[in-house]
């Protein structure tokens, strides 16, 4: 037996004796009410999107004269100071990690915190990449306010490599972190790949280690970090919160369906067969070899569930908040293996990293509605509003359960608080993101 096939064995044992295995009785899942789209629909809906979108911006163009945008309430929405994180005139300044911010999204949202007097660490593989990365943002800081004649602002600097695809890595990197700081204001999980089907060397699936299982591990051995951190609001009826975690999700969760694997991994029966339901063994058939073939999908929709259960487990007693967020279909540098031809249509159509990198700010440092746990960055054709409707100004605009059409293109309105499709497990996607954690917490065991 291979020590993959080994690993698989323990890792399902361990589940079945987790602590969410009474909650397993799978006549509590509304299986048979499959809120996802089929993962084919995807592609059928692209057309459509992209149609919507260059005649919705058209039709927008030729409206100019009048104030169309504002009635339809398209203005991008802003963050207001006094609905954001303060800060203060003290030494340290306060720590951000982000994790592949060397380029596109990751990048804006580094520089963008560093704006803001944060000094952000930036976490990805590459040495040199991370060190020319924080270079670059220093002497934008330095330029810009110069220009401006204002004092410094925050800074980026490199701390040590950091590989998802790697529990070593992250295990060093957070070593070395803890070493030299003792608090972390703000972490965002943004790294991510949209290939699979390789092998990590801890024996998952490629893609659904470095976008998930790779973060959930970071994320959880930073969280003593997390507790010891203090933000606080320039509104003081705000309450001071803990660390902000942010996880990036993305419009492919709405087609992460649970019914249509046929197959696990050939590793002689270690894992049992899929049941149509979010549940461990769904996501223990995501994160194993040849158990998938939508684990990029997939992994998006587990950070939606891990925010979730972070919340559950730190928000309320111990003030740590966490939100997901969909950047948007960005012309970034995850689509560097695409043609040449297809990259420029991209960046004819899709969102620039620093506007993709708007929900991950907000999300970072707004003080967004207490049961918001999604934010995305486009207008929807919907009359009434979420139930989640905020009188904080900068989150003001929220919506419900969107058509997944209108969350791929659009109009860029920066922000809003929506709600996120959710597994049907009969308690709003806490039992399947319990059962998420645990899987997790036996694979990235020591």
């Amino acid at each position: 037996m291979t020590a993959i096939a080994w690993n698989r064995d323990a890792v399902a044992s361990n589940a079945r004796s987790s602590p969410h295995a009474d909650q397993i009785n799978n006549d509590d899942w509304e299986s048979d009410a499959q809120p996802y789209y089929a993962r084919a629909s995807f592609m059928k809906m692209c057309l459509p999107a992209l149609l919507y979108s260059v005649l919705f911006k058209s039709a927008l163009r030729v409206l100019s004269y009048v104030p169309f945008n504002s009635l339809l309430r398209i203005d991008p929405s802003l963050l207001r100071p006094e609905d954001c994180f303060m800060i203060q005139n003290s030494s340290p300044p306060p720590i951000a990690i982000i994790t592949g911010s060397n380029t596109g999204v990751g990048f804006e949202t580094a520089q963008g915190l560093a704006q803001r007097g944060y000094h952000v660490i930036l976490a990805c593989r590459s040495r040199q990449k991370g060190l020319d990365a924080a270079e670059k943002i220093n002497k934008h800081i330095i330029t810009s306010c110069t220009e401006q004649n204002s004092k410094i602002a925050g800074k980026a600097s490199f701390l040590q490599p950091l590989d998802l695809a790697s529990f070593a890595s992250i295990r060093s990197f957070c070593k070395a972190f803890s070493e030299k700081y003792d608090q972390l204001n703000i972490l965002v999980n943004n790294a991510g790949i949209n290939s699979q089907g390789d092998v990590t060397e801890d024996g998952l699936e490629m893609c659904f280690q470095s976008n998930f299982v790779g973060h959930f591990l970071l994320t959880k051995l930073l969280i003593p970090c997390l507790q010891n951190a203090k933000n606080t609001y320039k509104n003081n009826e705000y309450k001071d919160e803990a660390g902000r975690i942010v996880n990036l999700s993305s419009v492919t969760h709405h087609f992460a369906p649970s019914n249509e694997r046929t197959h696990h991994p050939n590793d002689g029966g270690s894992l049992p067969e899929n049941n149509g339901i979010h549940d461990k063994h769904f996501w223990l058939g995501s994160a194993m070899p040849g158990g998938s073939t939508a684990t990029y999908r997939e992994s998006k929709l587990a950070s939606i569930l891990f925010t979730i259960e972070l919340n559950k487990r730190f928000g309320s007693e111990k003030g740590i908040r966490s939100i997901s967020v969909n950047p948007g279909s960005v012309s970034s540098d995850i689509w560097r293996n695409e043609s040449a031809f297809t990259q420029k249509i991209y960046r004819m159509v899709y969102l620039t990293p620093k506007q993709g990198a708007s929900t991950s700010i907000a999300g970072s440092v707004g003080n967004f509605p207490i049961d918001a746990i999604y934010l995305q960055p486009y207008w929807q054709p919907i009359i009434f509003r979420s139930k989640m409707h905020s009188a904080i100004q900068s989150f003001q605009r929220s919506y419900p359960l969107p058509f997944p059409m209108f969350e791929m293109l659009g109009p860029y309105i920066s922000h809003s608080v929506t709600v996120p499709r959710l597994p049907a497990d009969g308690c709003g996607g806490y039992k399947s993101a319990g059962q998420l954690w645990d899987v997790c917490d036996n694979l990235t065991a020591d």
